[in-house]
């Protein structure tokens, strides 16, 4: 272990071993997508999913479900910039 390199590299290659690298990535995801959202309108998402790229969210009110349709890119702009890279490709809403 060398001693310049951050802790969660040294997560990342465990969970790229463990082919769990899809898990870590959704809960990366979910870890910005709440930082971004705020704790009322994460509370209001009835599911979220992500797999290969694609983030499915499903909301509890259908006022807010209309909302997050019109934001969804400015969404999904703000999450990879949060991310560091483009880990979100689409973001579909239910």
């Amino acid at each position: 272990m060398q001693p310049d390199r951050p802790l969660d590299y040294y997560i990342n290659r465990l969970f790229k071993q463990l082919d769990m690298a899809e898990f870590a990535s959704e809960v990366e995801v979910q870890r910005a997508y709440r930082y971004l959202s705020g704790d009322l309108i994460y509370k209001l998402t009835s599911l979220f999913r992500y797999r290969d790229g694609n983030l499915t969210l499903r909301f509890a009110a259908a006022a807010l479900k209309h909302e997050m349709m019109l934001r969804r890119e400015s969404l999904r702009l703000k999450l990879n910039e949060q991310l560091r890279g483009n880990v979100v490709k689409q973001i579909k809403i239910l």
